[in-house]
């Protein structure tokens, strides 16, 4: 009795470990299985843009123009060090038409900036594209741009060294 008792455990033993190392089971099994012909398609991840003033993405621009009705603030010569889902990032010219006397007759003035988009949204009539929703302007050097705002009813002017604003 005592040695059908180790026997039997033996068996058990090794059964278990076939088990284990898969050795116990027939190579085709019910089990379902995943190959490149039956796994379900996987999803492709967006497309990160700009949008343009038509509201068209577009990738890595050379430049883009921040205020679509007047063309008075445009980014220029960028050149894209970064691009990714989680933000892109450049450098390049911020241009803004001073508009004096007048916009039609301004002079445009040129900054040297470091541009991070971020934030993202969905393309309308797009479902394959992403949009980024924000700018950080981030200016180098000593020569900035002029930020206008009404403080207790009068004018103030300052010089920061970011802007943000939305992307489109």
């Amino acid at each position: 009795m005592k040695l059908h008792a180790i026997t039997t455990m033996s068996v058990l033993a090794i059964a278990a470990l076939g088990v284990a190392a898969g050795l116990g089971t027939p190579a085709h099994t019910g089990r379902a299985t995943l190959d490149a012909a039956t796994a379900p398609a996987a999803a492709k991840a967006p497309t990160y843009v700009l949008l343009n003033c038509s509201g068209k993405g577009v990738i890595e621009p050379s430049s883009s123009i921040l205020t679509c009705a007047d063309a008075g603030m445009r980014l220029e010569s960028l050149h894209w060090t970064t691009w990714s889902s989680h933000f892109a990032g450049a450098y390049g010219t911020f241009s803004e038409n001073d508009c004096r006397p007048s916009c039609a007759t301004g002079h445009f003035h040129d900054y040297s900036v470091i541009v991070t988009a971020w934030g993202s949204k969905g393309v309308a009539g797009d479902s394959g594209e992403r949009a980024y929703a924000s700018l950080t302007l981030t200016f180098q050097g000593s020569s900035r741009p002029p930020v206008y705002e009404l403080v207790n009813g009068k004018l103030v002017t300052s010089y920061p060294v970011t802007q943000v604003m939305p992307a489109a």
